[in-house]
């Protein structure tokens, strides 16, 4: 039967085509994400562990070792200063370094500050130790004295820096400061960094122009033939270090811990892609299932010919599995090598997103080739076992009776699947129903998913139920348009809905993804807007950047502006409330009810005045107080504590709102040293808005950290974002809608075949080649529609669902249909299902009257 099998498939190799390339793409995107993961991580620990290049010890403050550059300075650990020259005086040191990292904004030759995803920059210290550096220089050297620079390779060239130029530093008391440029360098793929621009300084430039109390790191060398352990333990004798709570590592033990950050980088990511690896897979699976099942049913009279020579069923069952086991094996092997490519095309579209995963080193891990190639051949061989099954049940009379390719029996669904599906659809609906009632998100997501999935798998078992009226409907209008060809090829995709229902699953599962998650983005962009319109209704916000306050002269020159109907500083930061942290907020009380009106749960905004407090609702209870009560304050730094009463409280809506907001004159006894980060603006009745930010922007010109931003802003912004994000999920599920279109094709080009004789009565009686060809057309294009549709209503129904959720839980949020985008998906659909019918049509057009219907 192995031999049978072999020739089986040499004999239909041309049928077995097309399922390949769907086996060899869903293999290949499973391979392209192991080997992109593989990849990225070695790329992060490369650039990670530069920084325990040729260390011996080091010494990081409590909590340990620090790997992005986003932190509040004030909330920032350092190792004491003093540490480093009692370090330098150990015996078994050779050499040993501080190392520094914080805000450096750097202004461009316009005098704009420059920023790098939405960050300004940061310096570093360099070492004064060569050894202990690690950053490469493209050109020139590391700064050696107070009034040098050395700056980031992209930014360089991106905003035309070159050696021997002038750059300006805003320093941390936001003061200019002009400094020298003698060195250009690599940052790799570093991501301690975040993507910003870095420039470096020598290590007391650094401390000064940062603002740093101290190091970030304290990176020691030590002499020849002295052990790393010996020398963490000789550092942690130090007085200065002894009882300080800083952390020490051994080189070896710094490079572990950077290897784990690379690790958290990238594993999380990884998953993330797998998913859509996965449900690629699946729809190969779908897709190849319905092929075996085309195969077996077409060979009816070449089964029934085995079993009359004495082929038992076993050997009937295990020939066909031997056929899936080498055409898998075959498939998977191809698609894990063209997945080699696939990961390179995943490197290109994430950068094109803006996410930057960078893949310095190629890495092909033989657990790759075995996981993708095994997932290959599970997928195919558990695919076939079905229609293998159904191959023994082919009886041999049918040698006597059955020809050869005519197999016209309409299978529509049997009750029993009529029920089950029925049960699962009525029952995923309820539980997704329950799941949008919950008030705890995570759990009613999780209850939802659930359900969404329950209710899918429902649906797909009706799949036959729904396919014949549903093709009915949907070539009404191709009929009236293109007359007799039309209606044939919408009897011919109705008269076995069954394998319709089959072939068009696979595009289901894809469509149904892409309209939730367009849905559910159409919803997050009409929410936000508004919300902004409803509860932050500013014509323009004046922002500083982080860890640095709007000054108080452009707070007052924008209060005395009469373009400007209203003007209120807004402060953030954190505080202590009864015993906890709590992130608070507080805005002049001219802005309560115009600038901001969040949604009041108790109480009003405008109650909050010196020696009041409101709170969002939820921390009533987490802070065990209540309208009324009374709660204990403390700043940052301590000092004297207050006693607020809780006089509101608001809906934690995910609006903006901190969790506790205090009036202005308490936020600033509690943190004196803090100043607005936000000024909020209305324009005056009657000024334009042209004027109104013309007015604005003059009156911060004079200070380069200052950022103007509209309502118009913000929108861009978030709708950039997300049409973004958008595109990425729709580029990841494209090769599994690609699979499910090739499916269609596959399964339209067995179906000609199946058909030739009927094919050639229809052109016999008058049809031309044309209008075969257009029958064949209309008809994938009918299949491709009902699959998009039905994918449409689905996952417009989970997107309406995840919306209603997470309006019912925080207050906000509005479901916004796209119907244009959907209307493109249909359309987009219907030309895919075209062209994926256009080489079957042409090879049913080519076959000769004559030779088609004595075709045996």
């Amino acid at each position: 039967m192995f031999k049978t099998a072999l020739a089986n498939l040499r004999a239909h190799k041309a049928r077995m085509l097309l399922s390949s390339i769907t086996v060899l793409l869903g293999v290949g995107f499973v391979a392209g994400t192991l080997i992109f993961t593989a990849s990225i991580k070695e790329s992060f620990f490369d650039s990670f562990a530069r920084q325990a290049k040729n260390v011996d010890a080091a010494v990081t403050p409590a909590g340990g070792l620090r790997v992005s550059s986003i932190e509040n300075q004030q909330d920032k650990k350092t190792v004491d200063p003093a540490a480093l020259d009692a370090v330098r005086n150990l015996p078994d040191v050779a050499s040993a370094e501080g190392r520094v990292l914080g805000p450096a904004p750097v202004l461009d030759k316009t005098g704009k500050v420059v920023k790098e995803n939405g960050n300004t920059g940061v310096g570093v210290a360099f070492p004064t130790d060569a050894k202990l550096g690690y950053f490469d220089f493209s050109s020139g050297r590391a700064p050696a004295a107070a009034g040098e620079i050395a700056m980031d390779k992209a930014t360089a060239e991106d905003r035309h820096f070159a050696l021997g130029d002038a750059v300006t530093v805003i320093d941390h008391g936001d003061q200019p400061e002009s400094f020298h440029l003698v060195g250009i360098f690599d940052t790799s793929t570093d991501k301690t960094y975040a993507g910003e621009t870095v420039v470096g300084f020598t290590t007391p430039t650094a401390l000064r122009v940062t603002g740093s109390a101290g190091y970030d790191q304290i990176a020691v060398r030590a002499k020849s033939g002295v052990g790393q352990d010996q020398l963490v333990t000789e550092l942690k004798d130090l007085p200065v270090l002894d009882g300080s709570g800083d952390t020490f590592y051994t080189g070896a033990q710094l490079t572990t811990e950077l290897a784990s950050q690379a690790t958290g980088y990238t594993s999380g990511f990884g998953t993330f892609l797998l998913v859509f690896a996965i449900i690629a897979a699946l729809v190969s699976a779908l897709v190849i299932q319905n092929t075996f099942q085309i195969l077996v049913a077409q060979r009816a009279r070449e089964l029934a010919l085995l079993r009359c020579v004495g082929a038992t069923r076993r050997q009937v069952f295990g020939s066909t599995l031997i056929e899936a086991f080498v055409f898998g094996t075959l498939a998977s092997a191809a698609g894990f090598f063209a997945g080699i490519g696939l990961s390179m095309g995943l490197s290109a579209l994430l950068n094109a997103a803006g996410l930057n995963m960078p893949t310095d080193h190629l890495v092909i891990d033989p657990s790759a080739a075995l996981y993708s190639i095994g997932l290959g051949l599970l997928l195919t061989v558990g695919s076939a076992v079905l229609p293998a099954r159904a191959a023994t049940r082919v009886a041999p009379v049918q040698a006597l009776s059955a020809q050869l390719g005519e197999t016209r029996v309409t299978r529509r669904a049997g009750r029993v699947r009529v029920g089950v599906g029925l049960l699962l659809a009525l029952a995923g609906i309820a539980v997704g129903y329950a799941g949008m009632q919950a008030q705890d998100r995570s759990r009613g997501f999780m209850v939802l998913t659930l359900g969404a999935m329950v209710t899918f798998i429902g649906v797909l078992a009706l799949g036959p139920v729904i396919a014949s009226p549903v093709i009915r409907v949907l070539g009404w209008l191709p009929g009236k348009a293109f007359g007799p060809t039309a209606r044939l090829a919408t009897a011919n995709a109705g008269r076995n809905p069954r394998r319709v229902a089959a072939t068009t699953a696979a595009l289901t599962i894809g469509i149904t993804l892409v309209t939730m998650f367009t849905v559910v983005t159409a919803s997050i962009k009409a929410s936000a807007t508004d919300s902004i319109k409803q509860h932050f209704p500013f014509d323009y916000q004046v922002v500083s950047e982080p860890d640095r306050s709007v000054p108080g002269d452009a707070v007052a020159k924008l209060r005395a502006l009469p373009e400007l109907g209203t003007v209120a500083a807004e402060y953030d930061g954190k505080i202590t409330v009864n015993g906890g942290s709590e992130r608070a907020g507080a805005i002049d009380a001219v802005g309560y009810h115009t600038l901001i009106n969040p949604i009041m749960k108790q109480g009003s905004i405008s109650d909050v005045v010196p020696g009041t407090v409101a709170l969002q609702d939820s921390r009533l209870t987490s802070l065990h107080t209540a309208i009324g009560q009374t709660v204990t304050v403390t700043g940052p730094n301590g000092g004297p504590a207050l006693t607020l009463k809780v006089v509101a409280s608001y809906q934690d809506s995910g609006i903006g709102m901190p969790e506790t907001t205090i009036s202005v004159a308490d936020f600033q006894h509690l943190d004196p040293a803090q100043g607005p980060d936000t000024v909020s603006v209305l324009a005056k009745s009657g000024v334009t808005l042209a004027a109104s930010r013309a007015a604005i922007e003059a009156a911060v010109a004079g200070d380069p950290l200052l950022t103007v931003n509209s309502v118009a802003d913000y929108k861009n912004q978030l709708n950039t974002s997300l049409n973004q994000i958008l595109a990425m999920f729709t580029a990841m599920l494209g090769l599994a809608i690609l699979i499910a279109l090739i499916g269609i094709a596959n399964t339209l080009s067995l179906s000609v075949l199946e058909r030739t004789r009927e094919s050639a009565l229809l052109r016999a009686l008058g049809l031309t080649r044309a209008q075969l060809r257009r029958m064949l057309m209309v008809e994938a294009m009918l299949m491709a529609v009902l699959g998009v549709s039905l994918g449409i209503v689905m996952g417009g129904g989970f997107g309406w669902a995840l919306v209603h959720l997470v309006a019912k839980a925080t207050g906000v949020g509005s479901l916004a249909i796209p119907y244009t985008q959907l209307l493109i998906y249909v359309l987009a659909g219907a030309l895919a299902g075209v062209l994926a019918a256009v080489v079957p049509a042409r090879r049913a057009a080519r076959q000769t009257v004559a030779t088609a219907i004595t075709e045996a």
